[in-house]
């Protein structure tokens, strides 16, 4: 593959996935300069400002860390062949065309894992600056859809799966401390949702107990009997040994976000670990269901299949073995991910193909 020149914008906040693409980036031998969008040491546990939930109220984001001005001071003095905007909704169209003024060679990449048909993600500035952008990936299947995101103008818009850290998400050895620190029988990682918290509540209703780990569920800490809250998210090191010293990892998808899939569908499995997943055609597609993962739709099913699984140890880490496998073996790494998004940027037009 060619080397590229890439100018990557998007959060660098402990835990954010963007330095993991950043990494890969790197590791395919692209030069990466990164502009955050946000403010040094900045955290997703941080407490937002009024003056913040207002502008996000009205879908007007600050541009709080000046990337915008930054973009253009990177495109004044470097050329680049890529500029990379990883859910930059503080980025309206001037600084796109400016960008594209300097360099009409520059490929211009949106990529984001939320679903941007929802009015909560999409800012002002990123509904103007849609028609300006190369290539927009999504990881929402139905995002493609000629109703949704191109009814806003964007020309080439690309469907990928989520993907996963190979350096980071692997099959690790945990000690009889990582067991205690970390492991359970069930484990939930992720923010606190309501339809999440009632799921949870009916598993430990039925005498099925859960340790769960991330923001927002302070006000069920020590609420619940069996349902063990941590009341902290895990990142990285810690969120692998979670997943390997648990029985089963419990998956939930966001309602809100339309979720099918979200990256922990595939680094659950990355990771070695046995997922019990909310069920849907395209994670079946993804991975078979009973082989290489376990799905679920009610809350009742939850439970059954929280409790087979439970007793079944040689069927369960067979189960967890056929994951790892369908996931290290199936392209779904950054690298590979990303190898294909710059295939699909740099791609002949069909406009230059006719000439």
């Amino acid at each position: 593959m060619t080397s590229r020149a890439i100018l990557f914008v998007g959060q660098t906040v402990p835990g954010s996935r963007t330095f993991q693409r950043i990494n890969a980036f790197k590791e395919l031998g692209h030069s990466v300069e990164v502009i955050p969008t946000n403010l040094p040491g900045a955290r997703y546990e941080d407490k937002p400002s009024l003056s913040t939930r207002i502008r996000y109220r009205l879908r007007m984001p600050k541009d709080s860390a000046e990337a915008g001005q930054v973009i253009l001071d990177g495109m004044r003095a470097s050329k680049y062949d890529v500029l990379w905007l990883e859910r930059a909704v503080e980025i309206g169209p001037k600084i796109l065309q400016a960008a594209k003024e300097f360099n009409p060679a520059l490929k211009i990449v949106w990529y984001a894992e939320d679903d941007m048909m929802n009015i909560h993600h999409r800012s002002r500035q990123v509904e103007a600056a849609m028609p300006y952008y190369d290539l927009w990936v999504t990881t929402k299947s139905f995002n493609a859809r000629p109703e949704e995101v191109p009814s806003f103008g964007v020309k080439n818009i690309l469907f990928v799966n989520n993907s996963y850290d190979a350096t980071l998400h692997q099959p690790v050895a945990v000690s009889d401390q990582d067991r205690i620190d970390f492991g359970a029988d069930i484990s939930f990682v992720g923010t606190h949702a309501k339809h999440r918290a009632e799921s949870l509540v009916f598993l430990t209703k039925q005498g099925v107990s859960v340790r769960v780990w991330g923001n927002g569920w302070a006000g069920m800490k020590d609420k619940v009997a069996g349902l063990m809250i941590e009341n902290r998210p895990v990142y990285d090191d810690d969120y692998i040994k979670v997943i390997s010293a648990s029985k089963i990892n419990l998956c939930f998808l966001r309602k809100e976000n339309r979720d099918l899939q979200t990256c922990r569908s595939i680094e659950i499995p990355a990771c070695g670990g046995f997922m019990l997943h909310e069920r849907n055609a395209e994670m079946k597609n993804l991975l078979i269901e009973d082989q290489q993962a376990a799905y679920f739709e009610t809350n009742q099913e939850l439970l059954e299949q929280c409790n087979k699984w439970l007793a079944a140890d040689q069927e369960r880490e067979a189960v967890a073995a056929e994951g790892f496998g369908r996931v290290s073996n199936g392209s779904f790494s950054h690298t590979e991910r990303l190898q294909e998004i710059l295939a699909e940027a740099f791609a002949p037009s069909q406009d230059q193909d006719a000439s």
